[in-house]
């Protein structure tokens, strides 16, 4: 059996960056043929294409290229952005009190977009990130134009977001609904990969949380039926879920289907081992 895996072409991956890295290592052992391509130029035959191309948005002109497999995984899973997922977003004009956080509306901070479009267009982008140090030198301060954010900032009320942010179409206000117990902050992440899954819920001191972050890990939680059919509506076969239960609301926050490396610390290790034998979904059985 061969299983092919699309990344981007302008995607270059580090070894052992993705879980998918790990997930080729338990598959090869079961005798499964991987090949690893990055752009569309190439067309092996496969029995199972697995898009794992490392973007907001999949690329348009990699569309007919997916088609062409009859099996593929996350077939239809076109756009991720916070405006298509997320259910908390505000304009501005609410009578909202709470806090809020500024988010990227492409994901993870917007990085993988920005190194794409750097290594798609290096002289344009040295043109503008040398535009922007030199704004930075003569207003003393950080451009809020900028489409990559280190972290996501939280506010104690929309009134304190900056005029910058809501002019910027690269970022996203959204109402900041924790899972807090005393002094710690907790995310829940659902990973799937066909009808086998792993459910953890990790704990931080920190509001942003994220996989440097985690100081203890919960696992084997029960998924609840809201954001199993938030699966479905996407129709995502292979992805992590990031929810909390607020106030014991559900609220999804993220999704990600090139899940990476950070995942498997904190007592998440095992989950690679149940993900793999996910793969037996979408090929003939063993």
């Amino acid at each position: 059996m061969r299983i092919l895996v699309l990344m981007h072409e302008y995607q270059r991956s580090k070894r052992g960056e993705y879980v998918i890295d790990a997930l080729k290592e338990e598959w090869e052992k079961k005798g499964i043929q991987i090949t690893i391509i990055f752009g569309t130029k190439e067309r092996p035959e496969a029995d199972l294409l697995i898009p794992h191309i490392d973007l907001t948005h999949r690329p348009p002109e990699y569309e007919d290229f997916i088609k062409s497999y009859p099996n593929v995984i996350n077939r239809n899973v076109l756009d991720l952005s916070k405006r298509r997922i997320s259910k908390n977003l505000l304009s501005g004009n609410e009578d909202y009190s709470g806090p809020v956080i500024v988010k990227t509306d492409n994901n993870c901070c917007g990085r993988p977009d920005a190194n794409a479009y750097r290594r798609k267009h290096p002289f344009r982008s040295w043109v503008s990130k040398r535009a922007a140090s030199i704004g930075e030198t003569v207003l003393r301060k950080p451009m809020r134009w900028r489409k990559i954010l280190p972290k996501y900032p939280v506010y104690d009320s929309i009134k304190e977001v900056p005029t910058g942010v809501w002019k910027n179409q690269a970022l996203v206000v959204e109402k900041f609904l924790p899972e807090k117990e005393g002094d710690y902050y907790y995310i829940r992440l659902y990973m799937f990969l066909g009808d086998c899954s792993r459910s953890v819920r990790v704990a931080s001191l920190e509001p942003f949380v994220k996989s440097r972050t985690y100081t203890g890990s919960f696992e084997n939680l029960q998924v609840p039926e809201e954001v199993l059919q938030f699966r479905r509506e996407l129709g995502l076969d292979y992805a992590k879920i990031d929810y909390v239960v607020h106030e014991g609301q559900v609220e999804i926050l993220d999704v990600s289907q090139t899940m990476g490396k950070g995942i498997m610390s904190e007592g998440v290790t095992g989950c690679i081992s149940d993900l793999a034998e996910g793969i037996w979904s979408f090929l003939p059985s063993k």
